[in-house]
């Protein structure tokens, strides 16, 4: 009778180490999929006299998934806004420290914690036949969470140079990156199958131990 209840046991292991490795986890994935955090589009706040629908981006963005952020933008507009706050500014209000006339030639940047950006460097303004500009980057989130993008503008100035252009910021775009079911099976599900199989394999060799043993006793 113990001898039954001892192949009970060790026929019922695998299972019960398999129910408690995956059940959390699936009632924890349905969780989060019905009561789950709620989230918000992108939302972009201008800094420099441009409107918002100058800077297109995706309203949903996922966790490795890349994304495009692309900028079509009049910079000779622009310059000109600026340049008309700067006279109409006083000593100690200027626009981010913008003291001196902007000219229309402008090079754009991304910038944020937890992203992949492509290209990471500030981007020369290319010249077009149109009057509008655009810059294009590719965004890879790495983290789950709220997080921020910084889109800058590389100025120049009377007072600069092009090796020491005036940084400005153009826009910060806070964005809320989700989970992405997908990386996780591709970061952790190989941990699972890998751990299923060991205890397949010790399951399957204990089996057969005692088969052989069954057999050796008769």
């Amino acid at each position: 009778m113990l001898v039954r209840k001892n192949v009970r046991f060790r026929m019922a292991l695998p299972v019960l180490l398999v129910a408690i490795l995956f059940v959390p986890f699936v009632m924890n994935f349905l969780g989060h999929a019905i009561f789950g955090q709620k989230h918000f589009p992108p939302l972009i706040m201008m800094k420099l006299p441009a409107d918002s629908s100058v800077i297109s981006l995706p309203r949903e963005i996922r966790q490795y998934k890349p994304f495009e952020i692309r900028l079509r933008l009049n910079s000779r507009d622009l310059a000109q806004r600026i340049n008309d706050i700067t006279k109409k500014a006083l000593p100690g209000t200027e626009l981010q420290g913008i003291r001196s006339e902007v000219f229309p030639e402008m090079y754009a940047g991304i910038t944020g914690d937890a992203f992949a950006i492509d290209p990471p460097e500030p981007r020369m303004q290319l010249s077009s036949s149109q009057n509008e500009t655009d810059w294009s980057w590719i965004i890879t989130p790495e983290k789950t969470g709220r997080y921020k993008l910084s889109l800058q503008m590389y100025l120049q100035t009377t007072e600069t140079t092009h090796e020491h252009p005036l940084v400005a910021d153009l826009a910060e775009i806070q964005i809320f990156v989700q989970k992405n079911p997908e990386s996780w099976l591709r970061t952790y599900g190989i941990w699972y199958a890998i751990l299923v199989l060991l205890v397949a394999g010790w399951w399957w060799k204990s089996r057969l131990a005692r088969k052989q043993k069954a057999a050796e006793e008769q």
